[in-house]
């Protein structure tokens, strides 16, 4: 009888503190996997190659590996050239140019190069849409260091004076889901389609950031 009392006690004590911590009824594992954030892919930018150009201009090319994670397209926007002076994506300037590159590997991808005193790189990648890029040129005046941040800027709108960034590249926009460029993803070989301002005048850019990243890359090969 006691050894029953003691289980008695020992199973109430139990019911109760389930109550008393929502009810004693376990959460199904689905619910418990909907509270977790989805998990983001970083980018990621490994150096490839140098070359000088007119001092103090150093040309420089990367392999670059996005992911976009989320449940709808998001713009990647990367810098054409980077420097100590230079602002922070859509932080100064403006654009008057886009060139439209589509380099050839598995998968179809659109990459605009926005001219201007605040030009830059942008990719459309739809959803869960995995990219893979070599020898991605970025510019950098000055000396390079030997580690350098570079900037990469995932948005939910771009948008290149008073029209979205889509109509300025036309049906050439959004990539493939799988995307694996081997070749060089900035040669003039590649432009498919230019456009400028009505009047070749500079117009403001306005980005919806979704997140703004800094990611690390040594300049060693």
């Amino acid at each position: 009888m006691k050894r029953i009392s003691i289980e008695l006690l020992f199973l109430a004590s139990v019911v109760y503190g389930g109550l008393a911590f929502g009810r004693g009824i376990p959460k199904p594992a689905s619910s418990i996997m909907e509270s977790f954030k989805e998990v983001e892919t970083p980018p990621t930018i490994k150096f490839r190659d140098m070359h000088p150009g007119r001092p103090p201009l150093m040309y420089l090319t990367f392999d670059v590996a996005l992911k976009n994670d989320a449940k709808s397209a998001r713009w990647f926007l990367l810098p054409s050239n980077v420097g100590p002076d230079k602002p922070a994506i859509g932080a100064a300037g403006g654009v008057d140019t886009l060139e439209v590159y589509a380099p050839r590997g598995k998968g179809s991808i659109f990459i605009g190069r926005f001219l201007g005193t605040g030009g830059f790189n942008a990719i459309l990648l739809r959803p869960h849409a995995d990219v893979r890029l070599r020898q991605f040129p970025i510019s950098y005046w000055g000396d390079p260091p030997k580690n350098l941040d570079i900037e990469v800027v995932i948005a939910k709108h771009l948008t290149i004076g008073n029209q979205k960034a889509e109509s300025w590249f036309g049906p050439e926009a959004v990539s493939s889901v799988s995307v694996d460029i081997n070749e060089d993803a900035g040669s003039a070989m590649r432009i498919i389609k230019s456009k400028h301002t009505p009047d070749k005048k500079e117009v403001a850019t306005t980005i919806e950031v979704d997140r703004r990243l800094q990611v690390p890359v040594t300049l060693e090969k």
